[in-house]
């Protein structure tokens, strides 16, 4: 089956155009690519990190339960 019609039968069966449909993957596929980018990075911080300089930072925290608004 050709995309086009895959499309079409997909935003029929969404009952949006396939305009979008097309507009939402577009928005989808970019905020993939942004997390996929945004996680590497944090493995390349975590991978450079003193695991006891962050555990030290972790240690000057105070010990009280999360705020209502921290839920």
């Amino acid at each position: 089956m050709k995309t086009n019609a895959r499309a079409k039968r997909v935003a029929e069966a969404l009952g949006v155009s396939e305009n979008r449909l097309y507009a939402e993957l577009i928005h989808d596929g970019l905020l993939m690519h942004e997390q996929r980018l945004y996680l590497q990075r944090l493995r390349e911080l975590a991978a450079t990190s003193d695991k006891s300089a962050a555990l030290a930072v972790l240690d000057k925290a105070a010990d009280q339960p999360p705020l209502p608004s921290d839920l």
